[in-house]
């Protein structure tokens, strides 16, 4: 059995020394670490090659100079370690300077290099570059503040779910806006904990945000601790690592005075304000869904118009505060009498409307305007005033006496004014032109 035969070996002490010479220098020269050595005058005596690349100084500009790499207010504190620990100074962490004056984070050793008898006669000082690391662990200190900042001192709700919808955290905004303390709702599900309306839309963009990996927005309504109702505004972010979804931030803005808003505004663009009645607009848009209904489904229904006989004269008399008082004691009585289908709207002044989309029969129509006559005409008692008007009703139906919302409305308009003046105080229904 043969063997190829490696490299001779070294055959006497002084090729082994230039042997052993060549393998440090080529291990030092091709190392990614930069080595310096210097005696205990601290003159240099050899570098590495990836020395020279760090610092910048050459071996003709180096060889033979004070060490130069440490900067001079460091140098007490280095020249200290050595002394210490007898040249021989663990890994650490600290400033080092290039030959342009610029200063990079290092991570540094010292070893001694020792003589026969074990006394140290020179040191050597490896050094590594550890900017990369430090610009990174900056870069990812930064980020951790920028994230725990937004998190903590977020004014809305932050908080994580993992991908069965079971909180993992959340920020201090939850008690103050929802009443919860984040421990009382961590580690259970938030659809089991919290009453959501639009439940289901709402597990639907969670499991979108998860599957999909995008953002989702979604408006819902939820209970507070307290009982009371809390809409929210919720934005879904999916949580990526290796690109891969492993959770999904939730960040739910607080929108409920800004929904009261709009319930106001909307309530009072479709109602009057002194009586709370449905305004014009309100009655206008319920007839003519109601017709367009009736002309699907076949059904019936009616419009009666009321006008207060002696309102003028109330209010020339006593003054539009007392007239005020009046409409609010005729809307009331209006209320009192709603029935199945029964809508009351003022249509401003001292006009209103009923509305009725149930309607079986003429009589039973009839009969309703003979009700609220009898209710209007009596008195209205306002501090030590007994004051009384009379209704003058027009009523019209669908579909006999019109096919369509504006020509109901005339015909019980004229149906109207054929009572006044035939006397007031009455009722009638519309017989044609």
């Amino acid at each position: 059995m043969s063997t190829t035969p490696g490299p001779n070996p070294p055959s006497s002490l002084e090729d082994e020394l230039h042997f052993a010479l060549g393998m440090v220098e080529a291990l030092t020269n091709n190392a990614t670490v930069a080595f310096v050595v210097c005696d205990l005058h601290h003159l240099v005596s050899h570098i590495n090659g990836t020395f020279i690349r760090l610092f910048g100084w050459s071996e003709q500009e180096i060889i033979g100079q004070p060490n130069p790499i440490v900067p001079s207010s460091l140098w007490p504190d280095f020249a200290g370690q050595l002394a210490t620990h007898d040249y021989a100074v663990p890994n650490v962490e600290t400033l080092r300077q290039r030959k342009n004056g610029s200063i990079f984070p290092a991570s540094e050793s010292v070893m001694p290099i020792r003589d026969k008898d074990g006394q140290a006669i020179a040191y050597c000082c490896i050094i590594r570059d550890i900017s990369a690391r430090k610009q990174a662990e900056l870069a990812l200190k930064i980020s951790e503040q920028r994230y725990k900042s937004l998190f903590e001192q977020n004014p809305d709700v932050v908080f994580s779910l993992d991908l069965n919808g079971v909180f993992t955290s959340a920020n201090a905004s939850l008690r103050r806006i929802s009443g919860y303390l984040p421990h009382e709702l961590i580690g259970k599900p938030v659809m089991e904990l919290v009453q959501i309306d639009n439940g289901d839309e709402v597990r639907k963009r969670f499991i979108d945000t998860k599957e999909q990996g995008e953002p989702q927005s979604i408006e819902t309504s939820v209970l507070h601790k307290n009982g009371s109702q809390l809409h929210l505004q919720i934005i879904m972010l999916p949580i990526m690592i290796d690109e891969e979804v492993v959770g999904v931030y939730c960040i739910a803005k607080d929108i409920t005075k800004q929904k009261e808003a709009e319930a106001t505004i909307h309530y009072l663009a479709y109602h009057d304000t002194l009586t709370g009645l449905p305004n014009r607009r309100r009655f206008n848009e319920a007839i003519q869904l109601s017709v367009e209904k009736a002309s699907v489904d076949g059904s019936r229904l009616a419009v009666l118009l009321i006008d207060l006989d002696s309102f003028k004269h109330i209010n020339d008399s006593y003054g539009h505060a007392i007239g005020d008082r009046v409409l609010e004691s005729v809307s009331t009585r209006l209320k009192a009498n709603a029935v199945s289908g029964y809508m009351a709207a003022r249509m401003g002044g001292d006009e209103f409307t009923v509305l009725l989309t149930e309607v079986q029969d003429e009589e039973s129509v009839q009969t309703l305007a003979a009700r609220l006559i009898d209710s209007l005409c009596l008195p209205i008692p306002i501090g030590h005033l007994q004051l009384s008007v009379t209704p003058s009703i027009g009523v019209a139906i669908y579909p006999q006496h019109g096919t369509d919302a504006d020509t109901l409305l005339l015909h019980a308009d004229t149906a109207m004014y054929r009572v006044k003046t035939g006397g007031k105080n009455g009722y009638g229904m519309y017989t044609g032109a």
